[in-house]
């Protein structure tokens, strides 16, 4: 600060500092400081809105946000914060999906904001809202492997079997190692009459890509299980159940259910 006092990047640093050294007071003077220096800063504003709510104050974080989208109207950033505040700790999915859309049409580049967007969407119950949200940013955005897997998720939450499995294959056709579309589609292979022996394949990735995720120790097994290797089936089902425990994972009926299967194949 001594060496650039009209430099914002030092202000948001010793914010940073005094937010991880829980000094919230400290942590907001620094953030307003360098907002003063930088009203277009992202960093700073995400900083000064990550105190108040570390306070519990979400109406202050809201306040903030507006209060510097007033002075910069053009910054979609902006909008993206204030957006995640009013759906997640304002609960105001009308606000939240204004200010959300309102940040992609500032910048069909902001993907967080386009993901954030649809989450608000499907939380109001309109799962096809959401669908074309992520369409229409695919268009922009064709390599975001993200937008494919939420694509993915929905129509399998609508039943529509072929469109969830071309959209997680896109995903891989994308990134061919990418866990959590290897995960789903092996998933659905299993669940809608696919290729077993694709499904272990692509359980085999998933698993080495994301060792620790429960649910996918439980797809493996539920693919192993479908083969017919009980044994190895039931050690994946028990690993599954200790991820859930030791990352307080939410527990999983379905995972108790598969291992009860496979106990009951094994004799």
């Amino acid at each position: 600060v001594s060496l650039a006092p009209q430099d914002a990047a030092p202000y948001i640093q010793m914010g940073n500092l005094k937010l991880a050294e829980k000094q919230p007071k400290d942590a907001e003077k620094a953030y307003q400081q360098a907002l003063e220096r930088s009203p277009s800063s992202s960093d700073a504003l995400s900083g000064l809105m990550n105190t108040f709510l570390m306070e519990k104050q979400p109406d202050k974080a809201v306040a903030a946000a507006n209060a510097q989208i007033a002075k910069v109207p053009t910054s979609g950033a902006f909008y993206d914060l204030l957006g995640t505040a009013l759906f997640l700790n304002k609960k105001d999915l009308k606000g939240a999906e204004a200010a959300l859309d309102q940040a992609v049409k500032l910048d069909k580049n902001n993907t967080d904001a386009v993901v954030r967007l649809g989450q608000v969407q499907v939380a109001r119950g309109s799962a096809a809202d959401a669908i074309a949200t992520y369409q229409r940013a695919l268009q922009d955005n064709p390599r975001q492997v993200t937008l494919d897997i939420l694509l993915g998720e929905l129509y399998d939450g609508q039943h529509d079997f072929d469109k969830a499995k071309a959209a997680y294959q896109k995903a891989l056709e994308l990134d061919s190692n990418n866990p959590l579309a290897s995960n789903n589609l092996a998933y659905l292979l299993l669940e809608n009459g696919g290729d077993v022996d694709e499904a272990v394949s692509l359980a085999q990735t998933a698993r080495r890509g994301a060792p620790d995720a429960p649910d996918v120790a439980d797809t493996l097994g539920w693919a192993l299980y479908r083969k017919g290797y009980y044994q190895q089936s039931i050690d994946l089902f028990q690993e599954a159940l200790r991820l859930t425990a030791k990352g307080n994972h939410p527990d999983n009926p379905n995972l108790h259910y598969h291992l009860g299967l496979a106990d009951q194949k094994a004799g």
